[in-house]
């Protein structure tokens, strides 16, 4: 499926395809989710009023545009045996809902995505296949089998030629043309908003970081992290500023910042506000992926910017730790000489878990605590490999955070250096133990999906060499 048709049709949606929410116009949000669902070649019906004003990060796509008013010509054609990826533009949509509705495509002639309606205030469009094609009617919240604004057509009905017509899209589709062959496809109620207006582009807003926190975030991410992270993202995200601006501005300020308060852990306001900006830099950590990701603008140079930059956080917390047990207990030589060995495991474990990173294309280590779990089978597992994939959470940056914070406001910091100090090692032993057996697992992966003549998703991110604008 290369070829795609977005549609802002008539002028009730001229001001939807400005409308910004999320950081992104409707029309480059609506443009980046069908290049993620493979779209190389986009044909956008514009009305007449409206200019297409597209930022750096759309333009670089790897995909042709070609832009037209409603009842022009296009130039673009699809050929017979091209499958199209037609979109409504006052149809949001996260981008997992279109690149589902890709993968389900059974080749029938006309597909149509259909869910329940959202509990939204406006009108939808209901749809039902009859023998004759594809009847639709009016419907509202509540009414079963709407319309999600998505469609997968053959190239050989022409769907640019609609455009030309000035013919109502759905009234187009209910064409005798595609009938019989017409087909329905459920998809999922929650990753998709209609938008008319700017209580309807909230309600997309929502529905978009609704589905920020990734499956492998740890529970402390989730359930607590999360509600502070994702309203902040919010605010952040309709100031323009990046991503990366996120890490270095938030993020690795907040985290040496408490380096340098937990330098020196006396009096107790000191340590409890070190407790504090360490908490929350691992809050602040999310945002940075929850505006990526709803501004669909990920990258692996990212995921290694915000990897890099949240080590040297740390190692400069944990160098800090030094300084701090030498200046509580000058007489415990000891328990500085645990420190640097601490320290020392943790660049060993940095080590294995870069190496292994690269190896496998990833910018996160994240990826390797996934890894522990999946990417090992059970008969290479011994008892103590499952012991420290059953505690391996305690590794995970929410949880580690947590516990500092909940030590600090303790006031001990005694005990928050020994729980980094054992962490570190416990952290050490298991990466250690695990290496070889995750670098085999990949390379097992690798070759079963060579074999089944699998490829590597294409980034989106890549850079375009021919992109139009008509």
């Amino acid at each position: 499926m290369t070829g795609g048709l977005l549609i802002f049709a008539g002028s009730s949606v001229a001001d939807v395809s400005r409308r910004r929410f999320g950081g992104l116009t409707t029309l480059e949000r609506n443009i980046r989710t069908m290049v993620r669902a493979g779209v190389e070649r986009l044909l956008i019906a514009l009305p007449d009023d409206v200019e297409p004003k597209l930022g750096r990060l759309t333009r670089s796509l790897d995909v042709t545009l070609e832009f037209v008013r409603w009842g022009q010509t296009a130039q673009m054609t699809f050929a017979a045996d091209d499958r199209v990826l037609i979109l409504l533009g006052d149809h949001v949509h996260h981008h997992s809902s279109l690149s589902a509705f890709v993968r389900q495509d059974n080749g029938r002639r006309l597909l149509v995505q259909v869910t329940p309606a959202p509990d939204q205030t406006v009108a939808f469009h209901g749809i039902q296949v009859t023998t004759d094609g594809l009847a639709t009617s009016t419907a509202h919240a509540g009414d079963e089998s709407v319309s999600t604004g998505a469609f997968l057509c053959d190239g050989d009905l022409a769907p640019q030629e609609l455009i030309a017509s000035c013919q109502a899209p759905l009234a187009f589709f209910a064409s005798h043309r595609a009938a019989p062959d017409t087909a329905t496809i459920s998809g999922d109620v929650r990753l998709w908003r209609r938008v008319t207006d700017g209580p309807t582009a909230r309600q997309a807003k929502s529905m978009l970081f609704g589905q920020v926190t990734k499956k492998t975030s740890g529970p402390v991410s989730r359930h607590i992290n999360a509600r502070i992270s994702i309203p902040i993202s919010k605010v952040l995200i309709e100031t323009g500023i990046s991503p990366h601006m996120v890490t270095v501005l938030f993020v690795l300020t907040t985290g040496l910042t408490t380096a340098w308060l937990v330098s020196h852990p006396e009096p107790y306001g000191r340590l409890a506000l070190a407790g504090l900006f360490w908490q929350m830099a691992a809050v602040l950590d999310r945002c940075d992926g929850e505006i990526a990701r709803v501004k669909l603008c990920e990258s692996k140079f990212g995921a290694w910017f915000d990897t890099i930059t949240d080590n040297i956080a740390y190692l400069a917390t944990y160098v800090a730790f030094l300084f701090g047990v030498q200046y509580l207990h000058p007489d415990k030589p000891w328990a500085l000489y645990l420190g640097f060995s601490a320290i020392g495991a943790m660049v060993v474990t940095l080590g294995v878990m870069y190496n292994y990173a690269l190896k496998t294309g990833s910018g996160s280590l994240q990826n390797y605590l996934v890894g522990f779990h999946t990417h090992v089978s059970a008969t290479e597992k011994n008892s103590v490999y499952r012991i420290l994939e059953r505690y391996s959470f305690i590794a995970k940056r929410d949880f580690f955070s947590f516990a500092h914070f909940l030590c600090c406001l303790l006031g001990s910091f005694e005990l928050l250096y020994a729980y980094t100090v054992g962490g570190l090692h416990i952290i050490v032993v298991a990466v250690l133990m695990s290496q070889r057996k995750m670098l085999a697992g990949h390379h097992r992966r690798v070759a079963s999906e060579a074999a089944q003549g699998g490829t590597e998703p294409v980034p989106v991110t890549t850079m375009a060499q021919n992109t139009s604008q008509a």
